[in-house]
């Protein structure tokens, strides 16, 4: 019988790999390190070097599957997850809190209202083709947006919920007096201290803003509908 000698490297290997792998066998058993003892096993010449081939394919196994799971290496990419994501005090969330019912609704009325942009002014009218008056605007835009509003200007401010200028939302109207005391004239407010309106000084649809001279000193008051 032929007898191998083991250098005493190898053999110092066997014995530390003994001591700390024997808990773990079991467990490399399954490995992909498994596969690669076999196949550099199978590729060994000869039978009389296949012993020593596999016993230093088992301890090379052993000993980086040893490393491999100490070290817990693993080719996956960890992913934090990000702590500030969905947070209710977040800039996303603040913003979405803040979109009502009602400035999603204001928000219809002016995309509506921006349609009309360019259709002439003509007191008393009521057509979109021949023309149509501040009020008459404000009363088809709203019937758009499914809201029934009164005809003239006077009726639209005395309907609707009271609103302080400071408290303006989008689609609110806003009031005037110009030819005659009172409400005579109307639009919607667009944000921005800006508004949409009929105007009779512009002669069709048109946007204004409320820092303009004459509508600061005619303004008299706003009424919200949604």
């Amino acid at each position: 019988m032929k007898i191998y000698r083991i250098p005493m490297t190898l053999f110092l290997l066997v014995n530390l790999c003994v001591t700390m792998i024997m808990p773990t066998t079991a467990v490399l058993a399954a490995s992909p390190l498994e596969t690669l003892a076999q196949t550099m096993s199978s590729s060994s010449s000869g039978s009389s070097g296949s012993s020593s081939s596999n016993l230093l394919n088992v301890l090379l196994g052993l000993l980086l599957g040893n490393i491999l799971g100490k070290n817990n290496i693993s080719t996956s990419p960890v992913v934090s997850p990000n702590p500030t994501f969905n947070s209710k005090s977040g800039s996303s969330a603040s913003t979405e809190a803040t979109l009502s019912t009602g400035s999603e609704k204001g928000k219809a009325l002016i995309a509506t209202a921006k349609t009309y942009l360019g259709v002439p002014y003509v007191f008393g009218g009521e057509s979109v083709t021949t023309g149509l008056d501040c009020s008459s605007f404000t009363q088809l835009v709203m019937k758009d947006n499914g809201i029934t509003l009164p005809r003239t200007a006077a009726e639209q401010y005395a309907m609707g919920t009271a609103v302080d200028k400071a408290n303006l939302q989008v689609g609110d109207l806003v009031f005037f007096t110009t030819y005659k005391p009172g409400a005579s004239h109307v639009g919607f407010y667009m944000g921005n201290n800006q508004f949409i309106h009929d105007s009779s000084a512009a002669k069709q649809v048109t946007i204004s803003s409320l820092s303009d001279t004459f509508y600061t000193e005619h303004y008299i008051g706003a009424r919200r509908y949604i």
